[in-house]
C-alpha cells in the first residue's frame, strides 16, 4: 500500500486573517522574504496544488523564483520544474492564463469532476493532463491518492480558502505555514485561510506550534496539525 504523502499548506494573511480583500485582488500585502519564504517550501515539494479561484483572481507565478532556492531543490534531487496540479470542478480556467504558457505540459496537471463538460475537458487536455477525482466536485482524497501513486511524497497545498478547508476537512494537512502581516484588510466577504461550512466547536481541529520567526514586522509560523 502507498504511503499517503505529507501535505503541508502555506499562506499569507493579514494580522485580523484575511488571504485577501473582498474584491479578490491581488495581495500586495507580502514582502520579499514571504515570497523567499514560498519559494523554499516550493522547493522541497514534489508537487504544488492550488485551487482554480486562485488561478483565475490572481494569475499568479506558479514557480520557483529565487536562484538560491532552485539550487535547493537540484540538491534534494528534484526536477528543476515543480508540477502544479490546480483544482477545479467547473474547468472554467483562461487557457491563456500564464500556467498554460508557461513550462512543459507534462508538469500542468488539472484535477477535476469525472461528470466534467466533455467541450471543456477536451480543450484542457489539449494543454494540460486531466485527471478526474469525484463526482459533483473534486474528492480531495482520492486526488492524493492519486499523486501518492506517482510518487510524490510531499504535496504543497497554496489555497485558496475553500481548497484549504476541503484538506483540512478531509484530515489530509500534516503542517501549515502562515505568514502574519502588519497589514488589516476587515471585510466580510472578504476570503479568510480556510472557508467552506467550518467545523462546529466540538469539531475544532487542533495545532501544535513548531516554529516561529520575526522578521520586521512579520511572523512566520509553523503549526503540526494535532491527530
Amino acid at each position: 500500500m502507498t504511503a499517503r504523502p505529507y501535505v503541508y499548506v502555506n499562506m499569507a494573511m493579514t494580522a485580523d486573517g484575511k488571504i485577501t480583500s473582498a474584491a479578490r485582488e491581488f495581495p500586495e500585502f507580502t514582502s520579499d522574504e514571504d515570497r523567499r519564504t514560498m519559494d523554499r517550501l516550493r522547493a522541497e515539494a514534489d508537487v504544488l496544488v492550488v485551487g482554480a479561484g486562485t488561478l483565475r483572481a490572481d494569475d499568479p507565478p506558479m514557480y520557483i523564483r529565487d536562484p538560491e532556492m532552485l539550487e535547493l531543490r537540484r540538491a534534494l534531487g528534484k526536477p528543476a520544474e515543480l508540477p502544479v496540479v490546480v483544482v477545479s470542478a467547473s474547468l472554467r480556467l483562461d487557457l491563456n492564463a500564464r500556467w498554460f504558457r508557461r513550462g512543459e505540459r507534462a508538469h500542468r496537471i488539472v484535477a477535476t469532476v469525472e461528470d466534467g463538460d466533455p467541450e471543456r475537458l477536451a480543450r484542457l487536455r489539449t494543454v494540460a493532463e486531466v485527471v478526474p477525482c469525484g463526482l459533483g466536485r473534486v474528492d480531495v482524497t482520492a486526488l492524493v491518492a492519486r499523486l501518492a501513486a506517482r510518487g510524490f511524497a510531499r504535496v504543497l497545498v497554496e489555497g485558496g480558502g475553500e481548497l484549504n478547508w476541503e484538506f483540512v476537512r478531509a484530515g489530509l494537512v500534516d503542517a501549515v505555514h502562515v505568514t502574519v502581516t502588519p497589514v488589516l484588510l476587515g471585510g466580510r466577504d472578504a476570503p479568510t485561510f480556510l472557508e467552506g461550512n467550518g467545523f462546529a466547536m466540538d469539531e475544532r481541529r487542533h495545532l501544535r506550534l513548531a516554529d516561529v520567526r520575526r522578521v520586521g514586522d512579520e511572523l512566520f509560523l509553523r503549526w503540526q496539525i494535532v491527530r
